[in-house]
């Protein structure tokens, strides 16, 4: 994995860990506590839908010459493939599929924890 997708990754993670509290915390959600939390939420959410992403593709445009040259079957990729040199579409893909997963997983984390917190009616009107 390159390095500044690692890099990417821990600050995500770092930025993630006090959600543990958070998400186990047995008190009522309020207004001004749920704007902290979406915005807190948003720094995660642009690092892992921005920055990893980001991160990905500059690793393809610094990497794809070496990584053809040892790897005979990526010989394509130096070539054009739909107006577009080849590894720059299959960095996208990577890129994209990479960001969908996150995407997916932010959902998915915050229906489960608003379908929770509903439930036990921890939300303030």
């Amino acid at each position: 994995m390159p390095y500044g997708v690692l890099r990417a990754l821990i600050v995500a993670v770092a930025l993630s860990l006090p959600l543990v509290f958070v998400v186990r915390s047995k008190r009522k959600l309020t207004w001004t506590t749920a704007v902290l939390l979406g915005s807190w939420l948003v720094a995660i959410t642009v690092v892992l839908l921005g920055d990893v992403p980001s991160r990905i593709l500059y690793w393809f445009d610094a990497q794809h010459e070496p990584l053809s040259e040892r790897f005979t079957f990526l010989k394509f990729w130096e070539g054009d493939l739909g107006g577009n040199p080849g590894y720059q579409v299959v960095a996208d893909i990577v890129a994209n599929s990479v960001q969908g997963l996150f995407f997916v997983i932010i959902c998915a984390g915050a229906y489960f924890w608003g379908e929770r917190h509903r439930k036990e009616g921890k939300f303030k009107s």
